[in-house]
């Protein structure tokens, strides 16, 4: 903030200098003002506009990955046999983009309901502070030698003992725990592209290790994993967000699983544990592990790829089950429990010790102006001590659900959704045109 204010006052002043020498400053004309505030403002524009667009996108959930439509007989064609339909193209938007325009930043702290509702909180310890500050005022006009003198000085001594020795523990404690929380935000992302980069390297090493493309067999069981992997990667996220199906029999309508499948699936959710359909998930793991083993032995894969075939399922379950991990892994209650009650006593004690803080040699001055100015930068202050930890806490709350939150920081899951299934279209199918591409290259030769 201090760098923008800087920047900008320099862009509206300029420097001078008359005949005798002597620098001055004289300000700008209205017009370049405006015209030099112009590119702030057009900024701050783009990047709201911006973030309205991927929390519109964020908000949709997964429904640019329930809008495919999967059938064996689209999957089955060459890849240049007319009326081929490809999955939908979906934007690689998983979070908003970075921002540093200070104004733009101070526009998405605003626009965020959490940190709003602490700001007003803020300004409302302010006014209860700059009102105790009036009591104080009314008894140090008593004068020397008045008990309520007296008392407000033992007051007014002992607050300053005890903020000075009580504030490093309790920013021990909002530190970590917001350090952590952070953390926590960013595994998240780490977590998810995890799970997609294990899922398109099934993919590409399951299609490169095809040994005849254009058997019709092959070609029905590369759909069978298409539609499993595909469903993996839904299951994992289906906890996430409500338009994602929840139960086995949502992704028959999807394409992606048989009615008989989701009948055998459906006695499994009564043991979900870490999400809603962990288990009905490791079951169609066990399910690709089991038709990749039976490709291998049946020659419609290459006995090379057995061992790796396991590998990289098991690599794909415990992806998904690291992501499911992150739901539970948090700071312990007690460490909540203690922080928030630890910081709203320390705000509170800074703002009584900033109430007490007026001089009683300075009231005989001018004690009506005295009282205007107390008052208002007592406000001022404690609304400010109170909005550091209020908004610190707010932070806290908003980024312990990335795929929840009312920021601009959630995570959009059905960019990985999209783009995996795009990715598993294109290298399950990759071995369907190799007979052409092997023909031109022994034309060539």
């Amino acid at each position: 903030m201090h760098s923008f204010l800087v920047s900008n006052t320099q862009s509206v002043i300029k420097e001078v200098k008359p005949n005798d020498g002597l620098p001055v400053i004289s300000l700008l004309s209205s017009g370049e003002k405006v015209s030099r505030l112009q590119p702030v403002v057009q900024r701050a524009r783009n990047d709201l506009h911006d973030l309205d667009a991927f929390r519109e996108i964020a908000a949709a959930g997964g429904r640019n990955f329930l809008s495919q439509k999967r059938s064996e007989a689209n999957f089955v064609k060459d890849n240049m046999a007319e009326g081929l339909a490809l999955p939908r193209a979906c934007p690689r938007v998983e979070r908003a983009k970075l921002l540093v325009a200070p104004l733009t930043l101070t526009i998405v702290l605003l626009r965020n309901r959490g940190c709003r509702n602490m700001f007003w909180n803020a300004v409302g310890v302010g006014l209860m502070t700059s009102s105790i500050l009036s009591l104080v005022w009314l008894g140090e006009k008593q004068g020397n030698g008045s008990a309520a003198v007296d008392f407000i000085s033992v007051v007014r001594s002992h607050l300053n003992l005890t903020v000075n020795g009580f504030k490093f523990f309790v920013a021990f404690l909002l530190l970590g725990l917001l350090n952590f929380v952070v953390g926590r935000w960013r595994e998240y992302l780490v977590a998810g592209q995890k799970v997609q980069a294990k899922a398109e390297d099934l993919g590409v090493a399951v299609g490169a290790a095809v040994v005849d493309g254009t058997d019709a067999t092959t070609r029905r069981r590369l759909f069978q994993l298409y539609r499993w992997i595909n469903a993996v990667h839904a299951m994992t996220y289906a906890g996430v967000d409500g338009t994602l199906p929840r139960t086995a029999d949502g992704y028959c309508a999807l394409g992606l699983l048989t009615p008989t499948e989701a009948k055998i699936l459906s006695p499994l959710a009564s043991c979900a544990a870490k999400s809603v359909m962990d288990k009905q998930r490791e079951a169609v793991l066990g399910w690709i592990g089991g038709l990749l083993g039976q490709m291998v032995r049946g020659g419609a894969l290459h006995p090379a790829f057995s061992p790796p075939s396991q590998g990289m399922v098991n690599g794909l379950r415990s992806a998904c089950t690291a992501y499911d991990d992150l739901g539970v892994r948090h700071m312990p209650n007690l460490w909540l429990a203690c922080t928030h009650t630890l910081m709203v006593f320390v705000f509170v004690l800074v703002d009584l010790s900033i109430a007490f803080d007026i001089s009683h040699s300075e009231l005989d001055v001018n004690p009506r102006g005295l009282l205007l100015v107390a008052s208002v930068t007592a406000f001022v202050g404690a609304t400010i001590v109170s909005q550091v930890y209020m908004l610190a806490w707010a932070m806290i709350e908003e980024l312990s659900h990335p795929f929840g939150a009312d920021s601009d920081d959630r995570y959009n899951f059905d960019a990985w959704l999209g783009s995996t299934e795009c990715s598993l279209f294109a290298s399950l199918r990759s071995s369907f045109d190799r007979p052409l591409i092997e023909s031109e290259f022994d034309g060539k030769a």
